[in-house]
């Protein structure tokens, strides 16, 4: 053999083994990238055909709504919790190339949409190709008050998107695709929440968005913050609707919907978004809810062992 020709040979023989190595590490950099190798069933998700679920704590120790859906290609994000919370969401973003194909705000309060108001003020080379909120209507909370929340969280989305042409204002009854996944709205603000909220004039926790999350083989239910005062409406109108594998409990376990809308869910998996200093405490209800759940033998998890994910196969 020409001798010239034996280092080009090899030469290329390294080309190839480093490209494989390259894929190789792309690969096991997804699964690092994930955060876990197993999910709380003890799957370990192939992400080139299933989607990785993810529940983070808050950067702030306190309760808070943080949660993507990822899979070798994509980044969606839920809420994303206070505005201390910022840091935390923009190392997740940039893990991700900086791109987030969708950004889903269930209501826009401090627990749930701080982060995303620091981001979409100051994006830094971040790009949100989508946005859905619960098509709350700004005039009317404004004038309502706001009476758990700082209002100017409110005021500060608003302004960021009122006229934002990637911003999408989901009603009950809507379904849309996001990068294979299908999301159906089951709650959302409208006369419905209006005329069946009480004295405490809660509406933008009642207006939170109730979505159903499917893939081709899992469902998975996120409550957002509504409470008790929407759970005999639409656990009357969703009954049919409400089967799935995994819940994010509501407004963090608390004050929130029934026993018997949680059973006809029939998961298996239930989310607090909250620290065990809530979730433990029987100054709290999720206490009693967290502690009913793991009597039926139901898996449980809460800030206590997060981050913690789950498979939408």
């Amino acid at each position: 053999m020409n001798q010239t020709i034996i280092p080009r040979i090899r030469q290329a023989g390294i080309l190839l083994l480093s490209l494989v190595l390259l894929s190789s590490s792309a690969a096991l950099f997804r699964l690092r990238d994930a955060g876990c190798r197993r999910d709380a069933a003890g799957h370990a998700p192939d992400l080139s055909r299933e989607y990785l679920v993810t529940q983070y704590p808050d950067a702030t120790g306190v309760q808070g709504t943080f949660y993507t859906i990822t899979n070798d290609s994509s980044l969606i994000i839920i809420d994303g919790g206070w505005a201390e919370n910022e840091s935390a969401v923009r190392n997740i973003i940039a893990k991700h190339g900086n791109v987030v194909d969708a950004w889903i705000l269930s209501h826009p309060h401090r627990d749930h949409a701080g982060a995303f108001n620091a981001i979409c003020a100051s994006p830094e080379g971040i790009t949100i190709k989508e946005i859905y909120d619960n098509g709350f209507d700004f005039d009317f909370i404004e004038s309502a008050g706001e009476p758990y929340d700082d209002i100017t969280v409110m005021e500060t989305y608003h302004s960021l998107t009122k006229d934002a042409a990637n911003v999408t204002h989901l009603t009950r009854g809507d379904t849309f695709s996001v990068c294979g996944l299908t999301f159906s709205v089951l709650n959302a603000y409208d006369d419905l929440v209006l005329s069946s909220v009480g004295d405490e004039k809660d509406y933008q926790n009642n207006a939170s968005l109730l979505l159903m999350v499917s893939s081709e083989n899992s469902r998975m239910l996120f409550c957002s913050d509504i409470k008790y005062d929407m759970d005999s409406v639409l656990l009357e109108q969703c009954a049919d609707s409400l089967a799935c594998d995994y819940v994010q409990t509501g407004h963090h376990g608390n004050w929130s919907f029934s026993d018997a809308f949680y059973e006809a869910t029939g998961a298996s998996v239930f989310f607090f978004d909250a620290p065990p200093e809530i979730t433990e405490n029987p100054d709290f209800p999720a206490s009693t809810l967290k502690k009913s759940l793991l009597e039926k033998k139901k898996t449980v998890l809460d800030f206590s062992t997060a981050p913690n994910y789950i498979t939408l196969k």
